[in-house]
């Protein structure tokens, strides 16, 4: 039987930190914008852009797909196939941003559990900072506003089974882990 953990939180917030610690006890991890990397590097829309730039895409043609299949879920849909076909028992997908996105995966397996990952927006956007120089605090609160209003983080916030609070070191944000894994399996 499958455990899938997902991951949800605001840009910046230590997502992909968490995944990458889950990878130690076994879980495999799979990210919402890899199916959307992948598309876009079909589509010839990341030419020349810049990371902050490749967010943005990627939020963008998210919506595309989803007005284009008429399924707010459709990228939760591919995540649930890959996982399911390759029979993947330990899993983190990383970058849950709707209701529907939750609500299919819920459906899709028994033992799924959300996080989300919280992180105040200094320490959000000097983490930004670090990975693009180039990244304004406009552009990255405009995201957020998207994100939140546009695609209802917000509500999936709410929808978490546990949080985590990412703003001090490695030690602290592991230990929050251990705990969650301690009450799951």
């Amino acid at each position: 039987m499958s455990i899938v953990i997902g991951l949800t939180g605001l840009a910046s917030c230590g997502k992909g930190t968490v995944s990458d610690y889950l990878k130690r006890y076994g879980f495999i991890q799979l990210i919402f914008s890899d199916v959307l990397k992948e598309e876009a590097e079909k589509r010839g829309l990341l030419k020349n852009k810049t990371y902050e730039e490749q967010k943005n895409v990627f939020s963008k043609l998210g919506d595309e797909l989803r007005k284009e299949s008429g399924k707010w879920y459709i990228l939760a849909e591919m995540l649930v196939e890959k996982i399911k076909s390759n029979n993947i028992e330990k899993v983190v997908v990383d970058g849950f941003r709707s209701v529907e996105e939750v609500e299919f995966f819920k459906k899709s397996f028994k033992n799924f559990y959300l996080i989300f990952i919280d992180a105040n927006e200094n320490t959000r956007f000097l983490r930004r900072k670090l990975e693009d120089p180039t990244a304004t605090i406009k552009g990255f609160k405009d995201r957020d506003e998207r994100d939140i209003k546009e695609k209802g983080l917000g509500k999936v916030i709410e929808m978490a089974d546990f949080k985590i609070i990412n703003n001090k070191d490695f030690a602290y944000l592991y230990k929050q882990i251990d705990g969650i894994l301690e009450k799951i399996h």
